[in-house]
């Protein structure tokens, strides 16, 4: 496993750069490595179609209201003690406490969370929320006795004053029923398509989501231990396993994939590589990318992957941004998407069809049409209403291509929505000669920095 927790002295310097949204360059071993803004914000432009509007100061899955934070297992938040209250006031002997706590518990069954959905307000699209549930639902689930409540299948996910929430894992459950409420499972992919990237309060909601879905599979794929094969039992209230093995005790904590993403560029002609994936939606076009190899850089994995699936050389490597990514396979739940911009020295294709269907240079105007398309709003509409057909017991096996085919009218082609990198990556580029600062745009010549 990479090792990414890295601690780097990095010389932050601002220079002009061939992209304005180049912002800063960091220099390290004296070797420079530019870092750009995540934010990318495009105002409205005379054209026929709508384009987008999206300032987001961190991506679809990072930016989680509720990320940990250590607490002395003393202090009655951390997770081995907030456990231990949860375990007594479902088992009815809870003591006064100092710091009297509320708890709130998010259900997963098969991976899915368990969500609920209003209607939107005037012409907007019905508005999803997660399903939290207080003791009275947890103690349906388990058991009057909560002889059944286990780490394995619980995991803290982090507090807000004097409320400490939780993830529990249902799936072995047989029924499990919310009462009058309209509530369902719903894929997390469906949930990231029905969000509106712009609503901060869904992006929170998806970023708590996407963390306690990658924590509870991650118990489901790490049961054993793999220095020894003894069981592996959870600690700090899911947040690790340590080997049962009294000659081991190994602690084992989520494996994080590292995932090389990258928008290859052709800067003379002023072109971008674009691949097209069998196994994907229809007409999508996106960045190459490919996962790290053992004792490999990231710079590294960017040529290597590059050349493996399409033949071309890739000199400099420009860092963007990273991502996590928990709706990949579910035997990798805990993916981290590193964005790179990468700049070709060969431009002859020659695609690798066991890994792509194809792979096509595109002009920024080519890009710019699939990215000013209506078919991201289309798409996010559609999803809402699949989650709200759900919650009311309706629509529960309408596949997920559905959402992405929607309307009377198809681009020839389109790029990964706003909640993936890819998109940011792609949109970068498209509108590099644009600045546009807060949907203002600008005449300056100087970097847009946000960092």
């Amino acid at each position: 496993m990479l090792n990414l927790n890295l601690k780097l002295k990095l010389k932050l310097i601002l220079l002009p750069s061939p992209f304005p949204l180049f912002s800063k360059v960091a220099t390290f071993n004296k070797t420079p490595l530019r870092i750009l803004s995540l934010t990318t914000d495009f105002s409205p432009r005379n054209s026929s179609t709508t384009t987008m509007s999206i300032n987001l100061r961190t991506h679809v899955f990072a930016g989680n209201p509720l990320h940990f934070k250590s607490h002395k297992n003393i202090d009655s938040l951390s997770p081995s003690s907030a456990f231990e209250a949860l375990t007594a006031r479902i088992l009815g002997n809870s003591q006064p406490s100092p710091t009297p706590l509320n708890f709130k518990v998010l259900p997963f069954r098969n991976g899915k969370a368990l969500a609920s959905s209003a209607a939107g307000s005037g012409d907007s699209p019905p508005i999803w929320n997660l399903g939290w549930i207080g003791l009275d639902d947890l103690r349906g689930i388990l058991g009057s006795s909560g002889a059944q409540l286990s780490a394995e299948s619980l995991v803290y996910l982090g507090s807000e004053d004097d409320v400490v929430y939780w993830a529990i894992d249902v799936s072995s459950s047989e029924a499990v029923e919310f009462g009058a409420r309209e509530l369902s499972f719903v894929e997390v992919r469906t949930l990231m398509v029905a969000s509106d990237w712009r609503d901060s309060q869904a992006m929170g909601n998806l970023a708590v989501a996407g963390h306690a879905k990658a924590l509870l599979e991650w118990h489901n794929t790490s049961r054993f231990c793999g220095h020894c094969g003894a069981k592996a039992v959870p600690m700090e209230a899911g947040r690790r396993k340590q080997c049962s093995n009294d000659s081991c005790k190994k602690r084992i904590y989520p494996r994080v994939d590292p995932v090389a993403i990258m928008l290859v560029i052709d800067r003379e002609n002023d072109r971008a590589l674009l691949a097209k994936r069998s196994k994907f939606v229809p007409r999508l076009w996106t960045c190459l990318s490919g996962f790290t190899e053992a004792g490999e850089s990231l710079e590294e994995a960017v040529r290597r992957e590059t050349w493996e699936e399409t033949g071309i050389e890739v000199g400099e490597v420009v860092y963007h941004s990273s991502q996590p990514w928990p709706v990949g396979p579910n035997s990798m739940p805990c993916q981290l998407m590193v964005g790179f911009f990468a700049y070709a020295k060969s431009f002859e294709i020659k695609v690798d069809r066991e890994e792509l269907e194809d792979a096509q240079w595109y002009s920024k105007e080519e890009v710019r049409k699939a990215l000013t398309f209506d078919e991201y709003k289309q798409a996010q509409r559609s999803a809402a209403a699949k989650v709200e057909q759900m919650c009311k017991g309706v629509g529960k096996n309408q596949s997920l291509a559905a959402d992405f085919n929607v309307g009377t009218q198809l681009n020839p082609m389109f790029v990964p929505g706003p909640f993936a990198i890819a998109h940011h990556l792609i949109s970068s580029w498209a509108f590099a000669d644009q600045n546009v600062v807060n949907g203002v745009g600008s005449n300056s010549k100087q970097p847009v920095s946000s960092i």
